[in-house]
């Protein structure tokens, strides 16, 4: 038997074409409702970053296109630490900056409108002392009265100072001189220092450099390093939005690390161009977490005291760092990475 079986009709055809292109714009419509899915240019900023090993979260967040994700267009503009690319930000170069604690203690101290937005990388043992041996250098101790180098500002000076006073010695009874890390390894050899206070990879690089001649003295117990994100606060008042997506992209980038710590490691190698034999000897004393905890205000404030009894700052009395810390951002993407009491 057979049936006759109507073809159907181009009037019918274009209903159920007319019917699927409703349907399409309206899931389009509810899609885009979505504050990630907006269609448009992608949001420009320009993220100033230490290449010193300390904002694996950022380098990670570029090699891996997440701040694309996020709708941005970001701009990477390396400096060779933080509180260079913290003075590329009040210059106007740039709106965002990693950059560690120090440096951001010294801008507020010195009346710059700066806020932090978040934590993202810590370690209690990325600062040290490299010293010659065959300058009479064995233990702590014996530092007094010797030249060290150090790169003012940053928090290298600050571990410096704590770690003299942690080994019973006073910031006169050495002499510190200003110098740049690139600049160490010179002023070592040929005895214009004795010692410097630096944080990786200059004091891997150092290390090796000096062999069987050097000494390395870290200080776990005296300082932990927090390397943070942050901006000025007109920025952050006027571009929530994208403040919220580059926290977004971090912590994708965070989430990354924990799951793909090979890939990571070497994605940072590749995106910082460093050795990644030194970048492996030293990515476990680092914890990649993006947090505003309390940890952070005790630490700003315990600098803040260094530098008022050192008279190192224009400021002379103890800010209230909440005012200088913005916590709209991540209490918005990441509510429970924000622990300080307010």
């Amino acid at each position: 038997m057979f049936y006759n079986v109507k073809r159907p009709s181009s009037l019918f055809l274009k209903n159920i074409f007319l019917m699927s292109l409703i349907s399409g714009l309206l899931s389009c419509s509810l899609s885009c409702s979505n504050p990630a899915r907006i269609a448009g240019p992608p949001e420009k900023i320009t993220i100033a970053y230490s290449t010193a090993s300390n904002a694996v979260l950022v380098y990670i967040a570029f090699a891996k296109g997440f701040f694309a994700e996020e709708g941005l267009a970001a701009t990477p503009q390396p400096h060779a630490f933080g509180k260079l690319a913290l003075n590329a930000v009040f210059e106007g170069k740039a709106d965002l900056a990693t950059v560690a604690d120090t440096p951001i203690v010294f801008a507020v101290m010195n009346g710059k409108k700066i806020t932090t937005l978040a934590v993202i990388q810590t370690s209690n043992k990325n600062e040290a002392i490299v010293a010659r041996r065959d300058r009479g250098i064995e233990k702590p101790p014996d530092i007094k009265g010797k030249k060290i180098g150090v790169p003012f500002g940053t928090n290298a000076q600050f571990f410096a100072d704590a770690f003299l006073l942690a080994n019973g010695m006073e910031r006169k009874q050495v002499t510190l001189i200003d110098m740049k890390p690139d600049e160490m390894a010179t002023a070592l050899d040929s005895g214009k220092v004795d010692a410097v206070s630096i944080f990786n990879p200059t004091v891997k690089q150092l290390e090796k450099g000096l062999g069987k001649r050097g000494i390395v003295f870290f200080g776990e117990a005296i300082y932990t390093e927090a390397f943070c994100l942050a901006a000025e606060q007109e920025y952050a008042k006027k571009n929530p939005e994208a403040i919220k997506k580059v926290l977004r992209a971090l912590i994708k980038a965070e989430t990354f690390v924990k799951e793909h710590d090979e890939e990571a490691r070497r994605l940072v190698a590749e995106f910082i161009n460093t050795d990644k034999a030194v970048l492996d000897e030293i990515w476990p004393i680092f914890t990649t977490r993006v947090s505003l905890n309390q940890a952070l205000l005790v630490d700003f404030e315990a600098q803040t005291r260094w530098a008022l009894k050192n008279k190192l700052t224009e400021g002379t009395s103890m800010p209230n760092y909440l005012d200088y810390i913005y916590f709209d951002g991540l209490q918005a993407v990441k509510p429970e990475a924000v622990r300080m009491v307010r």
